[in-house]
């Protein structure tokens, strides 16, 4: 077939693929309310099996630059993505650019959703902070030929650009460090264990356990989402016969409901139990002792990816790269060594 018996695929194709008429292919881009949830669901499979663009022509994307980004991500109430978030917002404004910012909460057909109304936007580009399985999503982006950029968590698909930090790296260098400070029994708190971030993390704190000169037991528990029974984990946890002497927390969240529930068991770090987070939130130099923490470089992660963002939508045949950057333990006050005997229960 000539290159010149090729065309994009219309509004008529998607009709004809969804079996709904003109009118009702209209009402659902334009988010009209009178198209029934079975026929709005066909009409977007068919727009996703065709590759079709809401704007009509996926190759002249880049000549009818919205000067919009969009931004996909879990969530905001993490300290390092509200931060990252804060980021864009600044340089976007700076170069003259408006960021649309939507949430997947971390479900996988709310991303794909979500992104696809991004891209009914005609935006320029995206950066994507994905959920634990974002295949769907990476294969409708590869379709539209969406310059992309994928930021914190790092996947196998080759296709995209990525800048994230060596999770691996960083845990196995933070469990070091417990480990060198004399402690034998640990406890690392996550989120996710699905997420790729989570899973490179995992490895560098057994890796860094079994290079240990010393027995060590790595413990991972994932972190309830009911705070109830959250509450109850860590209770029965520090209350076994051998109870963790360092508690390490996947992020923000995971560390502030851990603090809440340690000062209502009145545990005191670094007295009974060493503590540390990921992230670096705002109130972790307020507690007493302040929190240590795994420092991200935040602003420099939203700038390569701001960066590596621009560069492919000026020059898409770009081969894809991945950025990786240093995470930095910050240790205080709330580690320390583990006490020679054991607390009262």
């Amino acid at each position: 077939m000539s290159s010149k018996s090729v065309r994009n695929p219309t509004v008529m194709d998607v009709a004809e693929r969804a079996e709904v008429s003109v009118g009702t292919v209209s009402n659902v881009l334009n988010g009209r309310g009178n198209v029934s949830e079975a026929r709005r669901a066909r009409v977007q499979t068919a727009m996703r099996e065709l590759g079709f663009l809401p704007n009509g022509v996926a190759q002249s994307l880049r000549r009818q630059a919205s000067r919009v980004i969009g931004l996909c991500t879990p969530l905001t109430t993490s300290a390092y993505f509200a931060a990252l978030l804060g980021y864009f917002e600044e340089v976007a404004a700076k170069e003259g650019y408006a960021v649309i910012q939507v949430l997947s909460r971390g479900d996988p057909a709310l991303e794909l959703s979500r992104v696809e109304a991004l891209l009914g936007r005609n935006i320029d580009g995206l950066i994507l902070i994905p959920t634990h399985d974002v295949s769907a999503t990476l294969d409708l982006l590869a379709l539209r030929g969406t310059p992309t950029v994928i930021v914190d968590r790092v996947t196998s698909d080759k296709r995209f650009d990525y800048v994230a930090i060596d999770d691996r790296k960083a845990m196995r260098e933070a469990t070091r460090h417990l480990i060198g400070l004399g402690h034998r029994r640990l406890l690392y708190l996550v989120h996710d264990p699905r997420l790729p971030t989570t899973k490179l993390r995992i490895k560098g704190y057994l890796e860094a356990a079994e290079q240990a000169q010393a027995e060590v037991s790595p413990i991972v528990v994932q972190r309830d989402p009911d705070d109830a029974v959250f509450a109850r984990q860590v209770a029965d946890i520090l209350a076994s016969r051998q109870p963790p002497t360092a508690i390490i927390a996947s992020n923000s969240m995971v560390a502030l409901s851990l603090v809440r529930i340690l000062q209502a068991l009145k545990i005191r770090w670094p007295d009974d139990v060493a503590l540390l987070a990921f992230d670096e939130p705002v109130w972790a130099p307020l507690l007493s002792p302040p929190l240590s923490v795994v420092r991200h470089p935040t602003q420099r992660i939203a700038l390569e990816a701001w960066n590596r963002l621009l560069a492919r939508v000026r020059s898409p045949e770009l081969r894809p790269k991945r950025i990786t950057l240093q995470a930095k333990l910050i240790p205080t006050a709330s580690l320390g060594p583990p006490k020679t005997v054991p607390r009262d229960k």
